[in-house]
């Protein structure tokens, strides 16, 4: 063959190489940016219940987020969520027994407890890694959320390449003791002198049953929180307000899934002492908490963290940020997942 063929074999193969090269650029960049926005319900622990599933990048690792409450659905809060969603694929999970999942069953709903609630989840992550194509997801607990997703992190390591709590739950004696103390501390401080008497004359609230929350309210405990905090109840009694005129039927299953589910998993709050239960954690454990949460006590987050043994683990605290402070720090938040999380979550698999 001569050299002028060869050169225009040579010349055809590379300019080949280039358009299969373009071509395959192409459809990955395709494949990169595709987003996702659905809504649906999904067969989990023998019910159908409901999930979201946003994001502007398939590629992005997957966040499950668990809602606190117990039973607080945390669709309302959508519009916080849409910044999120250019580093994550963000999943909502009306729980068992919370928001349209308690819609579809109401008070008929069985088996609402820790144990159900984070198999569902189980169930869910395992949907999610199949029908998004991912090996790994990224969980995040906040509050009684925070409780299930550490529970399914222990049953099922393999399919979570990080954890990340915030309102981070410890222990129930831990939070009551505190709570008692910073009662006492603000009536010595008052002046209150009768508030003193009473509080010592009953001693700290017991570790066997719900009474404690009817305690706090008597004592204005919610002057204590936050000031983050207060002005986020604040605007959740606003939104609560629009979202009853706009959508009575889903605000509804909102309040009452709430107050059903409440009242189920009390014993299962009760019971809660991680520093015993928990230490062993075998993802990438991340903590996101508000510096000043006194609705589960950061102080007794610090001591519960140190006690957790992980591969990867990391404390961190938003300034002037109390329990809701994924809601009212969400920037601040979010940078935390950005740069901590999703670097530690991709290298492990999502």
């Amino acid at each position: 063959m001569n050299q002028v063929a060869v050169r225009f074999l040579a010349s055809s193969f590379h300019a080949a190489a280039i358009l299969l090269l373009a071509n395959a650029i192409g459809t990955n960049a395709q494949v990169r940016t595709e987003q996702i926005d659905r809504a649906l319900f999904v067969p989990l622990g023998g019910i159908d219940q409901w999930i979201n599933i946003r994001g502007e990048n398939r590629a992005n690792p997957v966040l499950l987020v668990v809602h606190g409450g117990p039973g607080e659905a945390q669709w309302p809060q959508a519009e916080i969520y849409r910044s999120w969603e250019t580093a994550f694929t963000v999943v909502q999970w009306d729980q068992r027994g919370a928001g349209h999942t308690f819609g579809r069953y109401g008070t008929n709903t069985p088996d609402v407890t820790l144990d159900r609630i984070s198999k569902d989840g189980i169930e869910l992550a395992e949907y999610l890694c199949r029908d998004l194509g991912k090996k790994k997801i990224i969980v995040l607990g906040h509050a009684w959320g925070s409780l299930v997703a550490t529970r399914m992190v222990q049953m099922r390591p393999d399919l979570f390449a990080a954890y990340v709590g915030t309102g981070q739950v410890a222990s129930w004696m831990a939070m009551v003791n505190i709570q008692y103390d910073l009662l006492l501390a603000k009536a010595h401080k008052d002046g209150t002198q009768a508030t003193v008497k009473e509080l010592e004359a009953i001693a700290r609230p017991g570790p066997t049953n719900g009474d404690h929350w009817s305690f706090l309210g008597k004592y204005n405990f919610r002057s204590l929180w936050a000031p983050s905090d207060q002005e986020w109840l604040q605007h959740l009694r606003s939104q609560a307000a629009e979202l009853k005129a706009r959508e009575p039927e889903q605000f509804k299953n909102l309040e009452d899934g709430m107050q059903f589910t409440g009242e189920r998993v009390v014993p299962d709050q009760i019971a809660t002492d991680l520093p015993k239960t928990a230490c062993d954690i075998h993802t990438a454990y991340f903590v996101i908490q508000g510096h000043d949460d006194v609705i589960t006590p950061t102080q007794a987050v610090i001591e519960y963290f140190k006690c957790v043994k992980a591969p990867k683990k990391e404390l961190i605290l938003v300034p002037d940020g109390g329990h809701f402070a994924f809601m009212t720090a969400s920037d601040k938040f979010l940078e935390a997942l950005s740069t901590k999380v999703r670097p530690v979550a991709i290298a492990r698999g999502a």
